[in-house]
């Protein structure tokens, strides 16, 4: 009984797609300003998490500042399921012209190395076109980790559509097999660590904005591990439906660096650009659920009881 209403949903989720996929972006963006209005105005989705969040990065900015990134995030956000949605059958060379790259001569100077590299990415601008355009962009073979949707239907189709441009899409529990293909020929392995961490026993902790956080330690530890070297992917929102790829170096050499140094860099790179556009993050999402104090005790879950 299951799979049969997984079924019915994968097949509504297939109209969805051929909806977005006949349906110009001026039209698009008509109907995400109406939806994003009824989540922000009339259901108040998470509406407590996001001030809370923005109070604690944001302690510096008056409330009608951040009330302002709110009105704007919950725009963002629409916007990027939309777009996510579209982008799955919308053509390459036009997905091309919406999203391009700024320098590359780091990726190009690693490939003519022959070595793979760690594309640290987060949660900001339009990382799902940045994984279905890299393929073109840049020289590396490119394998993305990512976390299977519960729906196997759903979750099939969107790594069978995603693939086609180019990248490989790994389940996270096989990441560890997933590095095997830099042994044929130089990867660029696409991994997002700005999650909230499930597991503290194995959680790197670093400063971010101030606030003693749990970050996810795959990066940094696969970095070390096969000695790849980590840069910045950066995807900022030049305007409605256009973005610009910026790459910078984290760690070209991971031996070198301490416990630590290659999360707090990661972490680091994250805030600048969180600042910058701050709007373009994921703020509804429940990041600090651990909190670390001056003691060096760890609370969970009380920052965002009863929300």
């Amino acid at each position: 009984m299951k799979k049969f209403f997984q079924y019915i949903c994968y097949l509504l989720y297939r109209a969805v797609i051929f909806g977005f996929r006949i349906t110009p972006f001026w039209l698009l963006y008509f109907w995400s300003d109406i939806i994003s209005f009824l989540i922000f105005r009339v259901f108040r989705y998470r509406v407590k998490v996001v001030d809370k969040n923005l109070e604690m990065c944001f302690p510096e900015k008056s409330k009608a500042e951040r009330d302002e990134i709110k009105k704007k995030y919950y725009s963002y956000m629409v916007d990027l399921m939309a777009e996510s949605l579209k982008g799955y059958t919308y053509p390459a060379e036009k997905l091309r012209k919406r999203l391009v790259y700024d320098d590359l001569s780091i990726p190009e100077k690693l490939y003519a190395e022959g070595k793979s590299m760690i594309v640290a990415m987060g949660h900001h601008g339009n990382w799902e076109w940045t994984t279905q355009t890299v393929k073109y962009e840049h020289k590396h073979k490119f394998a993305a980790i990512f976390k299977p949707m519960k729906n196997q239907y759903i979750s099939n189709f969107t790594v069978k559509c995603r693939e086609q441009r180019g990248t490989h899409f790994c389940p996270i529990e096989k990441t560890r097999f997933a590095f095997g293909m830099r042994e044929k020929q130089p990867t660029g392995f696409c991994m997002a660590g700005d999650q909230n961490t499930p597991n503290l026993k194995r959680a790197i902790w670093v400063n971010f904005f101030g606030i003693q956080t749990a970050c996810l330690p795959g990066i940094e530890n696969y970095a070390k591990l096969f000695d790849l070297p980590v840069i910045f992917m950066e995807i900022r929102r030049v305007k409605r439906g256009y973005y610009r790829c910026y790459v910078s170096m984290i760690a070209e050499d991971p031996s070198k660096c301490a416990p630590g140094e290659i999360t707090q860099r990661y972490m680091s790179k994250l805030e600048e650009v969180m600042r910058n556009q701050p709007e373009t993050w994921l703020w509804s999402h429940k990041r600090w659920k651990a909190l670390k104090n001056e003691k060096g005790e760890i609370n969970y879950g009380e920052i965002y009881k009863g929300m």
